[in-house]
């Protein structure tokens, strides 16, 4: 599937706030200086955004991870009580 058949959620809103741009930005049109900045510095903050999620994630997996592995564990030793 190529770039132009994905639509994202920020180009639903570009094309919600202006048609027009939406379909020149989809042609490939140039930007002015300003808007070109703009969306340079959005899509540098987006992706350290989406760094640190990917972080939390990490975390988040190992700790249930711990905890699962903790739960397993006092449950085997209470059964070998039990026994």
């Amino acid at each position: 599937m190529g770039d132009k058949e994905i639509i994202s959620a920020s180009e639903i809103s570009e094309f919600a706030f202006c048609n027009v741009s939406w379909q020149l930005d989809r042609e490939g049109a140039p930007r002015s200086g300003h808007s070109s900045a703009r969306m340079k510095a959005g899509i540098k903050s987006h992706r350290k955004i989406g760094r640190s999620y990917r972080s939390t994630g990490v975390y988040i997996y190992t700790i249930l991870s711990m905890l699962v592995a903790t739960v397993a564990f006092i449950l085997y030793y209470v059964m070998s009580l039990l026994i």
